[in-house]
Order: C-alpha cells, then sequence, then structure tokens
C-alpha cells in the first residue's frame, strides 16, 4: 500500500511512478484505491493497462473487500493500493474505521509511507516515528520522500531516517512542478480530461529511477506469506440469473465516468449485458435496451454540448416514458433534471425527466459519507431497507424532498435530510451506491429490466 501523511503529500504521484515502472517492466499490476474516489483509479487504469478496483471498508463492509481483493488480484504479479488521505484517517478521530491503516491490516500489506520532505530534514524522522507507533499492528516496511530539493537535502533525510527509524528510504521525487496533476472542483481532473496525462506519465516513470522497484518487489511478496482468510461472499444466487441477457445501456464519455468497476462487474456477473453510450456524441441509442444507468461525472462541464444533442434528448425521454428502468447517481440526476444554471448564472436544458432546476455553487453541498434508508417501496428496493452511500457535489437540486426516496443520515456531523426522487420507472439520488454494499438495488434493479424486457417481448407478439 502506498499510503501519505495527510493529503496533498504527493501519494497518487507516487503511485502512479510505481504502478507505471512495474507495467514498462512487463508485470501484470493489480491496481486499486482505498475510499470512495473515482478519479484516481481512471489514473490508475492507463498506468497499468488494467481496471483499478475500489476498496472501501467503511461502505462495503470487511467481507466484501477482501473478496474483491482476493478474486481481482489472481491473475496479478504484484498489487498496488492507493491510500486515501493521511493513513490513519477515516470516518472517526478515535477508530481506524474507515481508513488506509484499517484496509492495510484487513488485507495484511506492507505500508509505504510518502512523505513531504521539502521544508525538513531531522524532523522528517520525527514525523515518521509517531506514524511508526500510532499502531503497532502496521508495518511500514520503508518511505518515499517527496519534494525533495536536492542531492545535498536527501542526504540529510536519509541519514535521520535511517538511524531514527531503522527504515529504508526506498524512493525520491525531487521537487518538480511538471509532475503535478491539474484539478478541478471534484479533485484531479479525470484521466480522459488531462490531455498531457501520457506525457505526464512518462516523467514520473523517468521518477521511478530514483524508487527501489526491487526492494518493493521484495516486500510484496514477502507479505504474500500471510495468506487472507477470506470469507465466502455468495452475493449472486444462481437460481436469480436471468435466462437470456438483459441489456443496460450505460452513459459513459467525458461527461458520465463516475462508476465503480465492482459494480459494472457485478450487473455482469448478475446477466447483464452492459452498452456504453454517449449523450454528448451519439445520436442514436444502442438497440434492444431494457435499462438506462448514469453515473456521476460533470454533465455541468459539457451543459452547452448536452443541450445541442436534441436527437438523444428526445430517444430517452421517450424510453423513459414508455417505461425504461433508469437508475441516476448524482450527475445522472443533473442530467435528468429540468435544467442545470452553471456559475456564471447561464441556464442550460436537461432532460426534464424530474422536477427541479439544478444551480452550481461555489462550495461543496455535500460531502462524505452517508448512512440510507429507503423510505418507500420502488422498483429499486423496499421501504426500511439501509445502505451506505457516499455524496461528492458542488451542485444544489432545488427539487429535493419532493417525492424523496431515501433518508440520508450523517452521524458524525448530526445531519438528517430526505434526499433522491423517485417516481413509477425512475430513480435519480445524489448518493453514490456501491453494489457489494446494498447488492440488492442491482438485483431490483435487473429485475425491473428483466420484466420490461418480458413486456416489451408480449408487445411485439401482439403487434407481429
Amino acid at each position: 500500500m502506498i499510503s501519505g501523511t495527510h493529503s496533498g503529500v504527493g501519494k497518487t504521484s507516487v503511485t502512479l511512478a510505481i504502478m507505471a515502472g512495474l507495467t514498462r517492466a512487463g508485470l501484470r499490476v493489480g491496481a486499486y484505491k482505498v475510499g470512495p474516489d473515482y478519479i484516481d483509479p481512471s489514473y490508475h487504469t492507463v498506468a497499468t493497462n488494467r481496471a483499478s478496483h475500489n476498496l472501501d471498508e467503511w461502505m462495503m463492509g470487511k467481507d466484501a473487500c477482501q473478496w474483491l481483493f482476493e478474486k481481482t488480484s489472481q491473475d496479478c504479479d504484484i498489487a498496488v493500493i492507493e491510500g486515501v488521505m493521511g493513513l490513519f484517517d477515516g470516518v472517526s478521530p478515535t477508530t481506524d474505521e474507515g481508513s488506509s491503516s484499517a484496509l492495510a491490516k484487513l488485507l495484511k500489506t506492507p505500508v509505504i509511507l510518502v512523505v513531504d520532505a521539502g521544508k525538513m530534514a531531522r524532523s522528517a524522522a520525527a514525523m515518521i516515528k509517531g506514524y511508526q507507533t500510532l499502531d503497532a499492528d502496521i508495518h511500514i516496511c520503508g518511505v518515499i520522500l517527496n519534494k525533495v530539493a536536492g542531492e545535498n537535502h536527501l542526504k540529510l533525510l536519509t541519514e535521520a531516517v535511517e538511524a531514527y527509524n531503522h527504515i529504508p528510504v526506498l524512493g525520491t521525487l525531487f521537487k518538480n512542478e511538471d509532475i503535478m496533476i491539474p484539478e478541478r472542483h471534484l479533485g484531479l481532473k479525470t484521466a480522459s480530461e488531462n490531455e498531457e496525462l501520457h506525457d505526464c506519465l512518462t516523467r514520473l516513470e523517468e521518477c521511478c529511477q530514483k524508487i527501489d522497484l526491487e526492494q518493493i518487489m521484495i516486500h510484496a511478496k514477502r507479505a504474500q506469506k500471510d495468506s487472507l482468510s477470506v470469507k465466502p461472499f455468495n452475493i449472486i444466487p444462481e437460481a436469480t440469473l436471468p435466462q437470456e441477457p438483459i441489456r443496460i445501456a450505460y452513459a459513459y464519455d467525458r461527461a458520465f465516468q463516475f462508476y465503480y468497476q465492482a459494480n459494472l462487474d457485478f450487473l455482469k456477473n448478475c446477466g447483464a449485458e452492459l452498452i456504453a453510450f454517449s449523450p454528448l456524441e451519439d445520436t442514436t441509442l444502442p438497440e434492444n435496451i431494457h435499462g438506462f444507468y448514469f453515473c456521476g461525472g460533470f454533465p455541468e462541464v459539457y451543459a452547452k454540448e448536452i443541450k445541442e444533442n436534441q436527437d438523444m434528448h428526445a430517444l430517452i425521454k421517450q424510453a423513459i416514458k414508455d417505461g425504461i428502468p433508469t437508475y441516476a447517481e448524482c450527475g445522472g440526476l443533473i442530467y435528468l433534471a429540468e435544467s442545470v444554471k452553471s456559475l456564471d448564472g447561464k441556464v442550460f436544458p436537461m432532460l426534464g425527466i424530474i422536477p427541479g432546476q439544478i444551480e452550481m455553487t461555489k462550495k461543496l453541498v455535500n460531502f462524505g459519507y452517508c448512512e440510507n434508508e429507503m423510505l418507500d417501496d420502488c422498483f429499486l428496493g423496499r421501504k426500511g431497507e439501509q445502505f451506505r452511500g457516499h455524496e461528492f457535489h458542488y451542485s444544489q437540486w432545488n427539487g429535493e424532498g419532493v417525492a424523496a426516496i431515501h433518508r440520508s443520515i450523517k452521524k458524525r456531523k448530526g445531519q438528517e435530510r430526505d434526499e433522491g426522487y423517485c417516481l413509477n420507472n425512475v430513480l435519480a439520488s445524489y448518493v453514490h451506491c456501491h453494489f457489494l454494499s446494498y447488492p440488492q438495488r442491482a438485483r431490483h434493479f435487473l429485475a425491473q429490466a428483466q420484466n420490461f424486457h418480458q413486456l416489451q417481448q408480449r408487445k411485439d407478439q401482439v403487434y407481429a
């Protein structure tokens, strides 16, 4: 695991340098991200040429995390896990719940600590000592020093770390603005938006000359000796699989990208055939589809292009009017709303499927984990069902509370509100749901899609 002392320390740059270097060396690198973030995994995928998976112990639960890691790492030569925030930061100030440290213990993985050493020398050893002693069950096998000023600075830091911490400096990144990854209001820019990403990865690979990949491999091989005790995680009852594939059209382009890979895989394993389409650029829908899945992303950034694709607007609206099951999260909710108002006051029409306008703001409206309860029966769940999710958005929906379907609770903040919209065959919500946390949602969705498919077949027979 590549973890940091705190957010902004450079762990994504270090992780990408290691992933790219190992991949260039011909290894099959399994890529993982602690927590609910969508953007870092998109960079992992470019660096490794493999899908990256989120491991979120708070949202998914321990059994699901172990099961997913074991299942997806079997054909890898090495698994590299990027941490979240600082090593011990999670949902609680007094326990490790939801933190990188909790996942490191769960998966029995050694930790490489990334340190921003830009303005430190011997003090770096004191900082590292605190991370070594807070939890004796965490094995910090080495450090990587970031923002090092030069060779003399590196010599001072290395002598201090080796003298006081008794662990090796496994790598160094010298201060270099050229490898800074651009950011936007939801964090780093997505991989598809960063036109200079491949050049950035090349520069990061060059930085790998300062990172001891051989030693990292040795530590990884030692970790393999401690095999995981993975409990059976039977999430797909064989009897529930449909006899023929259920075709789900999912939005995927520059505006819609925030899917958990495990969610897509889960739908496939439950009998779905997934067909990607672009609400931005396509003018026709995939044929014979039985459900829509709209994820998060940046539809507000591409609002003008969305507005101009009236052919797609008309096709989606008609399909929803005809009863196709439709599930939308965050950016998907924005797309289905009546309109979106940008920061400069411009209003762009969206699909108008759900009531209300979306207004972009300069501050986070909702951020963090939430516990959710279904307020009523609907096609994606039953009243009283509970699940954990995550929110991260700068937009505000003025229709919130109208036909709300979830009660969203943030216990530590003492916040509770009714959230989401559901009517007939449409459910739209700001909450991102991980299907391994709430598999019923995926099953309900596919069951409804199957019902829609069978209804369409009967209609076709009547009119044949």
